[in-house]
């Protein structure tokens, strides 16, 4: 457990909904020039699929200038960037995910994201899914991080309604707690072992070790939360300590507040990219149209050299590894 941190947090990362005003304030809307430099990137990379093509292949002076200010509001700044310009009457869905999956290789590397190595997820209702995953659902998804350093988002289909995207800053979180219940920042600090739905089909359906809620390292305050896992793994153990299952309750009612969430529809070509250990996100229930049902594409990305954290903070990321590498060895 790292130290405490007890002081509020002044940071641009520590933004609320209040003081940002709204989606438009996050928005970086690519211009001629940026779109022209991506259509040439596709032409390079044509032969190659999308998740095949590498940093190297997708290198463009003016892409790489694009991406660096992405790369630093997201590690340095507020932590979140809303891309925009990526139209569906310039760009088919195939290139969404070349393009999309181009941007990744800039600002990290891809993970696997299920025992079926995804790299890439496709974000969709899948009625058949026996894991239950929630990004397979048409569910509402609280407030919570996943489990790598960078995440993103992009609108191939919206919903014929709902699935609102919702945003908040874990930071901003944290200062609600050093004002109002400071008595609760220990058992967040001190986490607890972790048990995602995936884990569930493999040989270890619960962590070893605990995975902190709030860490600070070098002066850095950063998050990781996903409070149905810690819950799950409390069903499988037998039980959370009482001061931890008072904060989570604290935390979800923090996170929904109308001063920290910010929500908004996700439109298509639209790429929400941000650090997940200063953002949580969620979205609401939806419903589909048959013809033509929601898809977003996401990313999780590893970053070399990336933002200081407790080591429990990787415990997760190494869950999703362990489950796809068993089920490989079963596959073989």
């Amino acid at each position: 457990m790292t130290p405490i941190h007890r002081d509020l947090i002044d940071h641009p990362s520590a933004w609320t909904a209040r003081s940002l005003g709204g989606k438009d304030a996050l928005r970086l809307h690519l211009s001629m020039a940026e779109l022209d430099a991506i259509d040439s990137l596709l032409q390079r990379t044509r032969d190659r699929r999308p998740q095949q093509v590498t940093r190297e292949e997708f290198d463009h002076p003016v892409v790489s200038a694009l991406l660096d200010r992405v790369r630093e509001t997201i590690m340095r700044g507020r932590g979140i960037v809303l891309v925009t310009g990526i139209l569906p009457d310039r760009f088919s869905e195939e290139q969404f995910e070349r393009i999309y999956w181009g941007f990744g290789t800039h600002l990290g590397i891809g993970a696997v994201q299920s025992a079926k190595g995804d790299r890439l997820g496709y974000v969709r209702n899948n009625p058949n899914d026996v894991v239950k995953r929630g990004y397979r659902s048409l569910r509402e998804l609280h407030m919570h991080t996943d489990s790598y350093e960078v995440v993103g988002l992009m609108s191939v289909r919206k919903a014929r309604s709902g699935g609102l995207s919702g945003l908040a800053s874990s930071l901003s979180i944290h200062n609600a707690f050093v004002r109002e219940r400071p008595d609760l920042l220990e058992p967040l600090y001190r986490g607890f072992r972790s048990a995602s739905e995936e884990a569930r089909f493999s040989t270890q359906p619960v962590t070893d070790d605990p995975v902190p809620v709030f860490c600070a390292v070098d002066g850095l305050v950063s998050c990781m939360y996903e409070p149905s896992h810690l819950r799950n793994a409390a069903e499988i153990l037998g039980g959370m300590p009482d001061d931890l299952a008072e904060a989570l309750e604290v935390f979800d009612e923090f996170a929904n507040r109308d001063e920290f969430a910010l929500r908004f529809v996700l439109e298509p070509g639209e790429m929400l990219l941000w650090h997940n250990y200063t953002n949580l996100h969620s979205r609401t229930s939806f419903e589909d149209d048959p013809a033509r049902p929601r898809l977003l594409l996401r990313l999780w990305l590893t970053v070399p050299d990336g933002r200081p954290s407790d080591p429990g903070f990787k415990v997760r990321a190494r869950a999703y590894e362990q489950i796809y590498r068993e089920a490989v060895g079963a596959a073989d």
